[in-house]
């Protein structure tokens, strides 16, 4: 690795811990509000390491628009995948698919802090039978739209370091050979939250590991994404609607490890998916940049 890529990851690593031990050693703050500031520490990292050390203009780290149908897979994509992995949940040990009300509760509720879970029960038996229909809706207008919108303005704190700085400095790299440096430093970076039970709040020191796994398995289809669409933005839609879809998760029963698009469901989808890009690509199907 060169020198501006060294100095990147330090920074990435710098400031996104750095705010997550403020965040929950000093102010104290709820998890998802630690967690949307945590997601800007690669993008300001960029910004730092392309103006201080690089000296080039901050507008090198894109392109960051093309109009392209690139950027309508990078929304769809993650829904097919939200499908896949609930259509395969109920064959996995362990798992199962709940659609009533109470169900759904208990589900959501096993991924809240013990402390608050008296709060949130009482507000989703609110709901009542509306509850499902609300998650339908979420996975796919509303998934959507927020995807494109609010979700990828977080996103785009970690995608203009991921796949805009990386992507663009690891270029000298094998297709495979960069998704799979990027995945695991990009899995590794979770590191603070996951100890604090984010995304496996049953298991957060497993977790760790089943994070950089993810993230692994999720590298080569946003680095796909990212060079198909020619620009930042490609990525940015996608990991926006993929992580408003996260609570499509209230929709099966069991492990944090096995259920959900973290857990082992999730994966074995995006196995197949990377072992299908493979294949297309060794048939001269699909080219990979």
């Amino acid at each position: 690795m060169n020198r501006p890529v060294i100095v990147f990851l330090v920074l990435a690593y710098a400031f996104s811990w750095g705010i997550s031990e403020l965040g929950f050693r000093v102010l104290h703050l709820p998890t998802v509000a630690i967690a949307v500031v945590f997601m800007f520490g690669p993008a300001l990292a960029a910004v730092v390491t392309t103006k201080l050390v690089l000296r080039r203009p901050i507008a090198s780290l894109g392109p960051w628009w093309r109009s392209n149908r690139w950027l309508a897979v990078a929304v769809i994509a993650p829904m097919l995948f939200t499908f896949a992995w609930l259509a395969i949940s109920p064959l996995l040990p362990g798992l199962s698919l709940a659609l009533d009300s109470q169900g759904l509760i208990d589900n959501v509720l096993t991924s809240v802090p013990a402390d608050q879970q008296a709060l949130v029960r009482g507000e989703l038996e609110k709901l009542g039978g509306a509850l499902l229909p609300m998650l339908l809706l979420q996975m796919t207008l509303v998934a959507a739209g927020a995807g494109m919108t609010i979700n990828a303005i977080a996103a785009l704190g970690e995608e203009l370091g991921w796949r805009g700085f990386l992507h663009q400095h690891l270029a000298t790299m094998g297709f495979w050979s960069r998704a799979a440096l990027v995945g695991f430093f990009w899995g590794l970076w979770h590191l603070p939250l996951t100890l604090r039970g984010h995304n496996y709040p049953g298991h957060p020191e497993l977790g760790v590991a089943m994070m950089i796994a993810l993230c692994l398995l999720l590298s080569p289809a946003f680095e796909w994404i990212r060079a198909r669409s020619g620009c930042v933005i490609g990525p940015a839609w996608m990991h926006g609607t993929l992580n408003a879809l996260g609570g499509a998760g209230a929709l099966v029963g069991g492990s944090d490890l096995m259920r959900g698009p973290a857990g082992a469901a999730g994966m074995i989808v995006l196995a197949a998916f990377n072992l299908g890009l493979w294949w297309s690509a060794r048939r001269g199907w699909t080219r990979l940049q």
